[in-house]
């Protein structure tokens, strides 16, 4: 195992940062922080927001080795580092869950810039053409963001963004940003695929101000697993179908379930 100061000295210097600038960071002394990096250990409170300020889980932090953990696993002990992802019994409309996710708790700009690097990657590997970043309020709003911007600052695309609204501005606009167009490729920025009708309604709205063409949807997770069959049908499924549009996910639900069975997280 790689002791934890050295993992942070490697961290700090990937980013970019000064001892200083990761002291006032994470709210301690410049002191604090070289004496980690030649010998000492954070109290234990420190590694989930020092694991935060990085990007990274509590093991990578603490130095052990992940390689055996597929991306996707990856993800998922990220995902429960930062709480989103918690384990129990849960009801879902019916159908009983072994967890439950709440991507508000991911909450810092490195998990942003993570999320909007997850998403950008999806987009360019799935080959999907497109004119148009739009972000779901209100949770897809921060995460479309994030993606365009990954979109421009690492493959130097340029693409129009705009994200909807719940109910419309004092001018009755439901969309803020660029202003969709009959013909324009769009993709979809949200959170959770579920039963994929909230999508589906909102698509609904915004084909109201223009005939778009639903490229793809983005999400961090295709919440849909196999028992849910006598629930709902698959959300990604329906969106698909109706739209022809490519649904891309960083993880779906039966890698969480697999990753919580195998003690993975």
């Amino acid at each position: 195992m790689i002791p934890i100061g050295e993992t942070i000295k490697k961290l700090r210097k990937a980013k970019g940062m000064t001892q200083e600038e990761l002291a006032e960071t994470v709210n301690v002394s410049f002191q604090a922080v070289s004496k980690w990096e030649n010998g000492g250990s954070p109290d234990i409170e420190m590694l989930p927001v020092l694991a935060n300020t990085f990007g990274v889980t509590i093991d990578e932090l603490m130095g052990f080795k992940l390689a055996v953990y597929s991306d996707k696993e990856r993800f998922i002990r990220l995902m429960a580092d930062a709480g989103v992802l918690r384990k129990g019994r849960f009801d879902l409309h019916g159908f009983e869950a072994g967890y439950y996710i709440d991507t508000e708790h991911f909450t810092t700009n490195i998990h942003l810039a993570k999320l909007g690097e997850f998403f950008a990657d999806l987009i360019i590997q799935s080959g999907v053409e497109f004119d148009c970043i739009v972000g779901m309020a209100y949770h897809g709003i921060s995460f479309a963001a994030a993606t365009a911007t990954a979109l421009a600052g690492k493959y130097g695309v340029t693409v129009n963004y705009c994200h909807d609204r719940i109910t419309p501005d004092s001018r009755g606009r439901m969309i803020c940003g660029h202003t969709v167009e009959d013909g324009e490729r769009i993709v979809i920025v949200d959170d959770l695929i579920n039963s994929g009708r909230t999508i589906d309604g909102r698509i609904a709205k915004l084909k109201e101000i223009a005939d778009v063409k639903v490229a793809a949807v983005v999400a961090i997770v295709d919440r849909y697993e196999e028992g849910m069959k006598e629930v709902h049908e698959s959300g990604a499924k329906l969106l698909r179908e109706r739209y022809g549009a490519k649904i891309l996910t960083v993880v779906n639900g039966d890698d969480i379930t697999d990753a919580i069975r195998r003690g993975i997280v």
